[in-house]
């Protein structure tokens, strides 16, 4: 394990702080709750390292000593902040489409499948939100409450039985 340092931190340890962060070219430190709005990396102060979200509350009073001294940094990839475009060549998504395309046509047909999974996303998140909202003024009718989780349960279980039956009928 390294050495650590402890809040409360000077100025110029704060700044070599928020540049670890975002400009050694390593994994920033992050929040570790769950759900956030913004972006879990932690912002230094001089208290120490806080969750920028205004809804989360968590705190954090070290570091690394390393990570206030920018020539200690380590450099994994030598003095560049990442592999080069030859090196990324030979890396895979997840998905059809390498990472770096040689010709135009890839780079385009790569957008166009980004996009359309992007779009498909966007509408699968708006059906799944209808159909929750659906749910409560049939259960308001009938003067009846249920827990939120119940009622997202409840319009999976309408939104899978439609989609059974689309696949069924198809």
């Amino acid at each position: 394990m390294t050495d650590t340092i402890t809040a409360p931190w000077s100025s110029e340890q704060v700044a070599a702080l928020e540049q670890f962060q975002t400009a050694s070219g390593m994994h920033p430190f992050t929040c570790g709750a769950d759900q956030h709005t913004q972006s879990p990396s932690l912002v230094p102060s001089h208290s120490g390292w806080y969750c920028p979200d205004p809804a989360c509350d968590y705190r954090q009073d070290w570091a690394h000593a390393f990570m206030v001294d920018p020539a200690a940094w380590p450099r994994p990839f030598g003095d560049r902040h990442g592999p080069t475009p030859e090196e990324v060549r030979g890396i895979k998504t997840l998905g059809p489409f390498p990472v770096s395309a040689d010709t135009l046509a890839d780079v385009q047909a790569r957008q166009a499948w980004e996009a359309q999974a992007v779009a498909d996303h966007a509408a699968m998140t708006r059906r799944r939100a209808l159909a929750f909202n659906a749910v409560q003024p049939v259960l308001a009718k009938h003067d009846r409450h249920l827990p939120l989780s119940v009622r997202q349960e409840i319009a999976d279980a309408v939104l899978a039985a439609i989609d059974n039956d689309a696949e069924a009928t198809a």
